[in-house]
């Protein structure tokens, strides 16, 4: 029996290199993100994924925003006035 190999296909196509880069907010101008990340944007870049530099912090106040039955978090006198 005689097996006929099949030719390889070489393309010459460019290739698309993609980079990546990390940008960190510092903590101290946290409160500045959303501008900040305006310019990134209005440069042409593309923000892929955010992360929150504290993340228990971030899902304790996204979990107070978002809770349905709204509790109110008191202060430790009042409880005890109230004993």
């Amino acid at each position: 029996m005689h097996y006929q190999q099949t030719p390889k296909l070489h393309l010459s196509s460019p290739h698309i290199f993609v980079e990546r880069t990390l940008a960190l907010i510092k903590p101290d101008a946290a409160d500045k993100a959303e501008e900040i990340e305006s310019i990134i944007l209005r440069s042409g870049f593309t923000v892929l994924q955010r992360k929150p530099c504290d993340p228990f912090i971030w899902l304790a106040d996204w979990l107070m925003k978002n809770n349905p039955n709204k509790p109110s978090i008191s202060s430790g006198t009042e409880i005890q006035n109230e004993a």
